[in-house]
């Protein structure tokens, strides 16, 4: 899923089974055998869901050698980072993907339990206490932000239902208000995008766009691309 195609993340994650996946492999990496006894499905489905995850680049294939001796075994991690964004309201919509991404620092492998001394064990229940509470701070943090892109979704939707009031005042037509309602809701546009998304033949487009900008209702150098 290299271009994050918003259709083909939906359809993927649309599965709950596949949800309940990354669920797990977002808290500890697995191995399917674990997934069939946690989820209460048969291995034979947790795989062919593994496989359409792993298609879409979604978890990836680690492999680690067994403490007991055995054969090396196959874990699954989870490695998607991105945040699927859709605002539906009468006068808004909005669909989208943020995709984001962090900085690992490698560092050595931390000792196993039986390996630190009492003074290593208690450092690290103390850093875990620590990062808990930095976690917590983070969830406030992102609630906040919510809260303040709720109430901006808001002030958008009565804007804009003004907006479209007017534009059935000021346009002459269905096209011109298609083309303008896309013009002020987009941030950068170009004339192909334009065509491709409202269906509409680039020529038609720019001539609508020559008679708005004549009637005042656009400024075509401020947001206009021609590409």
């Amino acid at each position: 899923m290299n271009d994050m195609d918003l259709d083909t993340i939906l359809a993927v994650v649309s599965n709950p089974v596949r949800r309940s996946i990354l669920r797990k492999l977002a808290r500890e990496m697995h191995y399917p055998l674990q997934l069939s006894r946690e989820l209460n499905i048969s291995q034979q489905s947790i795989m062919k869901h593994l496989k359409v995850l792993e298609d879409n680049n979604l978890v990836m294939v680690v492999v680690q050698k067994s403490g007991t001796g055995g054969p090396p075994r196959k874990y699954y991690v989870s490695t998607g980072r991105f945040s699927i964004v859709i605002d539906i309201a009468p006068s808004v919509f909005n669909e989208e993907i943020r995709v984001f991404e962090i900085v690992v620092e490698e560092g050595a492998l931390p000792a196993s339990r039986e390996e630190m001394d009492s003074g290593e064990l208690a450092a690290k229940k103390g850093k875990l206490m620590e990062l808990a509470t930095e976690i917590d701070e983070i969830n406030q943090k992102l609630h906040d932000v919510e809260e303040e892109r709720r109430g901006l979704m808001q002030e958008k939707e009565r804007r804009m239902k003004e907006v479209y009031e007017l534009l059935e005042l000021l346009c002459e037509g269905y096209e011109e208000r298609k083309v303008l309602r896309y013009i002020l809701e987009e941030d950068n546009i170009s004339i192909g995008r334009m065509s491709e998304m409202l269906n509409m033949r680039e020529m038609d487009i720019e001539s609508i766009m020559r008679r708005l900008e004549d009637l005042g209702l656009l400024e075509l150098h401020r947001k206009i691309i021609y590409m």
